[in-house]
């Protein structure tokens, strides 16, 4: 390739999975310094893709329909595509490059068969598989390109919370992937108590009952911060000491803006290749037989007993342990 080429890059969905796209945007970029890069995307997760670096162009896809891919390829997709990048590699993308019709089409591994082997029959247990965002970039190799293998990390946004707040993001994609409130009420008490720091309890704004019982565990230091804008929650956690957070798109937001995590993992395991990038991240969970039980989480345990117990074997203090040695100093240590 050479000139002002075009390269698109497919990932339909979801916020974490998009997020993590920012180590191959980054990549194309640095190889093509003057290609035009169009990045495609589902409609709500666009201001997500907005974050991307090396980006031109954001495409958003409404709906999910046959005619619906249609109008995007002809109103939205350029004539001429040189470099068709699949993150997905679902019917919708694969379908979509058959009507672009690029000079040359790279797909990441899904390494779909070796996950659900993990998952079903815990072959493999133990055994990390490569992070996604490392397998993005195994479909940027394949093009030929030499990438620097870097975690992702989102363009920069300006800080818009407290110098050194604690952000608590208790929600997540499926139901199973939540710790429960309570737990997380009482992490945000021992936090208020441990430390002087103030306390930010972020989400969605169909999440705000959840935030706000949260948030009732320190009433007089937390605050809720529900329905930003994905930049304004980038910016937050940008400017805060610490998230606390479960396997869920805001673990992916914290990463990419450089702030440290404690990740509290339940049914899913970031051995399948979702877990936190940072050096100073922690993983909370504990080792049960039945782990991981899924690829993404459900709506409810698949244990006979509904127990839910790699959520709730896991107590606030132990997370708070985790939080406070990432903390490492006395800065904002309550006396």
């Amino acid at each position: 390739m050479s000139g002002r080429e075009t390269i698109l890059v497919v990932r339909w969905g979801r916020l974490g999975d998009v997020l993590l796209a920012a180590a191959a945007t980054r990549e194309l970029r640095r190889s093509f310094p003057e290609a035009r890069i169009d990045f495609a995307v589902k409609r709500s997760f666009a201001e997500a893709a907005a974050l991307l670096p090396g980006v031109d162009r954001i495409l958003a896809l409404d709906g999910s329909g046959l005619l619906d891919l249609l109008r995007f390829r002809s109103g939205s997709v350029a004539k001429r595509v040189d470099l068709f990048v699949d993150l997905h590699g679902n019917a919708r993308s694969r379908l979509l490059a058959i009507l672009v019709r690029p000079r040359r089409r790279v797909v990441y591994d899904r390494l779909a068969l070796t996950r659900r082997a993990l998952v079903r029959w815990k072959r493999g247990k133990g055994m990390p598989l490569a992070p996604v965002w490392r397998r993005y970039l195994g479909a940027l190799e394949k093009a030929g390109l030499a990438v620097e293998s870097a975690p992702p990390r989102l363009r920069g946004t300006a800080p818009a919370a407290p110098s050194g707040a604690i952000v608590l993001a208790p929600g997540a994609g499926r139901e199973t992937k939540r710790w429960p409130a309570p737990r997380f009420a009482e992490a945000a008490r021992l936090l208020a108590e441990r430390t002087a720091r103030p306390i930010i309890v972020v989400g969605s704004e169909k999440e705000r009952v959840l935030l706000e019982e949260v948030r009732a565990g320190a009433p007089d230091r937390a605050r809720v911060a529900a329905g930003l804008p994905i930049a304004e929650v980038a910016a937050l956690l940008r400017s805060a000491s610490l998230v606390v957070t479960t396997d869920s798109g805001l673990l992916h937001l914290a990463n990419g803006v450089e702030t440290p995590v404690v990740a509290v993992f339940g049914p899913t395991t970031p051995e399948l290749g979702f877990g936190p990038s940072g050096s100073r991240d922690r993983v909370v969970s504990v080792d049960l037989s039945c782990r991981p039980c899924s690829l993404h989480g459900t709506d409810r345990c698949p244990l006979p007993d509904r127990s839910h117990i790699c959520m709730t074997r896991i107590e606030a203090e132990e997370v708070v342990r985790a939080a406070l040695a990432i903390l490492g100093d006395t800065t904002g240590t309550a006396g």
